[in-house]
């Protein structure tokens, strides 16, 4: 099975192409219309005009239910309960070759991408791109979004045979999925599956944590970061959206950000670094699977430089815009 901080890890480095702007939905999860946006950059490149690419479209495929034999099947053979999922948007899985070797496959829908030089090869209509520095540890993605910086991504591990080759016959397989009625999560009543993060905090109460204006960069369908200025410079303030366990009064203090809702925040400082994490638990999501209290919760995080920000004040700015943000999902 992979490693789920190895997938956590390359996650982050998945490092493909360059950082715009957020989610483009046109309404938010009540069907209001999304707050007043703050500055992002824009691509020259045009604009992909596929619906089944769109952010709104993706953001509620489910990548563990494209992770089978139909997608995989020209590799090998699913190995028995491997399948692996850390959040929404990404799923892991190993497979065996037919030598015996195995093949670590890592589908992440609607991640970022770092594009260094404009695409010029296709897959099933959409832009490719292919590092292969290393065919053994091959990244392979197709860009579904110039404006937005995203992408659907493989990383596939497979020592010892070609994982770009391995890599290109599973994408193919999953934007053709994609392309025809793709399968979806199952969704609850007042889910957040579904909503930009983006567009859930308001850009007054942003730019005034920050003490600047704000710019925008998507890190996914489900997290969100505003930076300070026109560029990634600290303050930071980040919005994600996703599952697990909430947040026990022990990690933190309680808040209460109204509405019936409260939050624990927490603090961590170290000698680079310092931020307050302000969490809750939206709904529950009870499964066999999970431990009790499984549900989806919203993260607001500040973060800053100790010059210039102390745990206290980071705090403060996360629970006034978090603040915000819970009358947006009611």
């Amino acid at each position: 099975m992979i490693n789920e901080n190895r997938m956590m890890l390359a996650a982050g480095v998945a490092v493909l192409a360059l950082i715009a702007g957020c989610g483009n939905d046109s309404t938010s999860s009540n069907g209001s219309s999304p707050k007043e946006t703050t500055e992002t950059s824009s691509s020259a490149t045009p604009e992909i005009k596929d619906p089944a690419v769109e952010a709104a479209a993706l953001r509620t495929v489910d990548p563990c239910a494209l992770l089978n034999e139909t997608t995989l099947g020209d590799t090998g053979t699913l190995v028995p309960d491997s399948l692996s999922t850390l959040d929404w948007g990404e799923c892991g899985v190993d497979v065996t070759d037919a030598s015996g070797k195995t093949v670590e496959f890592v589908l992440r829908v609607g991640d970022q991408i770092i594009l260094v030089d404009d695409p010029t090869e296709e897959l099933e209509g959409l832009p490719l791109v292919v590092d292969d520095e290393d065919k053994e540890s091959c990244w392979i993605s197709v860009v579904t979004s110039y404006e937005l910086s995203l992408a659907i991504t493989f990383q596939v591990d497979y020592v010892g045979g070609d994982g770009c080759a391995a890599g290109k016959a599973a994408l193919t397989k999953v934007v053709q999925a994609v392309h025809n009625n793709p399968p979806q999560y199952q969704q609850v009543p007042g889910s957040v599956l579904t909503v930009d993060p983006c567009t859930v905090a308001d850009k007054e109460a942003i730019e005034t944590a920050l003490g600047q204006k704000s710019f925008m960069e998507v890190k996914n369908l489900h997290v969100c970061d505003f930076w300070s200025g026109d560029g990634t410079n600290y303050p930071l303030v980040s919005v994600s959206l996703l599952k697990g366990l909430p947040p026990d009064a022990e990690d933190g203090e309680p808040v209460d950000l109204g509405g019936g809702v409260t939050a624990i925040q927490a603090k961590e400082v170290d000698s680079s670094t310092v931020s307050c994490d302000v969490s809750w638990r939206e709904i529950e999501t009870p499964s066999e699977d999970e431990a009790p209290g499984w549900g989806e919760l919203v993260s607001v995080e500040i973060s800053g430089e100790p010059a210039d920000l102390d745990a206290a004040t980071a705090c403060d700015k996360a629970v006034a815009v978090a603040k915000t943000v819970v009358p947006s999902l009611g």
